[in-house]
């Protein structure tokens, strides 16, 4: 019966993940496509590394305080009210980009643009149609879509390089917004639905779940809320700072650099794994054997300092997590919170999630720079990571929403 109910959902939904994964892939360029811009804005205009990327940290910033209102305004007018036109805003954003110059000034007042354009695109966004849509296949569903990030991470770097060859910096700029504009946007206009406002912005069925006054008062939420900065903060750490890690662990950089290339990889296998399982098993349990892994990856490499054979089981188990900590908390957070007033519960937990992948690596940073080694983080993650396990292993039974009164 489930099979056949999980069937039904991928046989009308396909579409709606595919475009929400093309979103989320959207929501990432930024990420995977400044480093190519660095050397050629360096050479224009003189300006330094940290001058240019500091544009990434007003993403964040806007990332953390607007997480929960996106939240609200998805619960009130639904997410293809907030995703087409935003998407469409953010493509535009990134194009503007190659207005800037010779002032720093004019950088960094585009990339205030580029993050209000992009709040638009958070996971809130996304997560809440396609969890909406499914049920009986949700993890599953949520996987693919958080894929979207992988592709990203491995066609934009290739985009952008031939982009900048081909027609300069500032044309690539153009193209690539234009790009994605072309792609993205209409897939999302066609198929990118939230089955809670399909007439006009009025809810079509039942809603159960917790209103946001009680999701705020439960436990559930703070533990996820706590799990969620966490695990984001220690797993971005170690991706962000990995190769320069794994070169203090003992190994040259080039062997560093392959290995490090490991995460991608079994990122993807683990985030559907992780999915798959949790259309079948009980959540809190995987979903604390998912967050644990850095834990044992930290383990590894204090105790066995440039052993290749440990360190790539190590940089495995960081893959691993790497795919399954946010499915984790996306999907228990859609168990735990009901479809009611997901968008808003979530956007507070994106939240955290957001401020994790700044903190992360300026802990680490800021660590490195007082010792002149990664063994304070590794420490630092042993305890940290135990305790996200605990806070989602001690999650309890999902909530019985059907029981209750459902909004309309």
């Amino acid at each position: 019966m489930a099979g056949s109910s999980a069937l039904q959902e991928w046989k009308s939904g396909w579409l709606l993940v595919l475009a929400a994964g093309l979103g989320v892939s959207l929501g990432s360029i930024h990420i995977y496509a400044t480093g190519l811009f660095i050397q050629p804005l360096e050479a224009e205009f003189g300006w330094s590394r940290a001058q240019i990327t500091g544009g990434l940290s007003l993403l964040a910033v806007c990332g953390v305080l607007f997480s929960p209102v996106v939240g609200v305004a998805v619960d009130r007018w639904g997410s293809r009210r907030i995703a087409v036109p935003g998407s469409l805003f953010f493509c535009l954003s990134l194009m503007g980009l190659s207005l800037a110059g010779p002032s720093i000034l004019s950088w960094w007042l585009l990339w205030g643009v580029v993050a209000l354009a992009a709040v638009p695109l958070k996971p809130t966004v996304w997560s809440t149609a396609v969890s909406a849509k499914f049920t009986a296949s949700r993890g599953l569903a949520l996987a693919i879509m958080l894929c979207g990030t992988g592709v990203g991470s491995s066609l934009i770097p290739i985009v952008t390089h031939f982009l900048i060859g081909a027609l300069g910096w500032r044309g690539a700029y153009v193209a690539l917004g234009g790009l994605f504009a072309v792609i993205v946007v209409p897939a999302l206009w066609l198929f990118f639905v939230d089955v809670r406002h399909q007439d006009k912005g009025r809810p079509q069925q039942a809603l159960t779940g917790w209103t946001a006054r009680e999701g705020l008062r439960t436990r559930q939420f703070h533990q996820l809320w706590i799990a969620a900065l966490l695990v984001t903060t220690i797993i971005v750490g170690f991706v962000v700072h990995l190769v320069p890690m794994l070169n203090w662990a003992g190994l040259d950089r080039g062997t560093a650099v392959s290995i490090a290339g490991i995460v991608g990889v079994t990122s993807v296998a683990g985030r559907l794994i992780v999915g798959f399982l949790f259309d079948r098993q009980a959540g809190p349990p995987l979903g604390m054997a998912s967050v644990s892994l850095p834990v044992f990856t930290a383990l590894l490499l204090l105790l066995f300092p440039g052993s290749i054979p440990v360190i790539l089981v190590a940089i495995f188990l960081l893959g691993l997590s790497v795919g399954g900590e946010y499915d984790a908390i996306i999907y228990l957070s859609t168990r735990y919170f009901g479809m009611r007033n997901f968008g808003t519960l979530f956007g507070f937990v994106a939240a955290a999630l957001l401020a994790g992948v700044g903190l992360g690596p300026l802990i680490a940073s800021h660590l490195y720079d007082q010792t002149g080694s990664y063994q304070s983080f590794l420490l630092l993650a042993i305890p940290a990571g135990a305790l996200c396990a605990v806070l989602i292993g001690t999650l309890g039974r999902y909530p019985d929403h059907e029981a209750a009164p459902a909004a309309t």
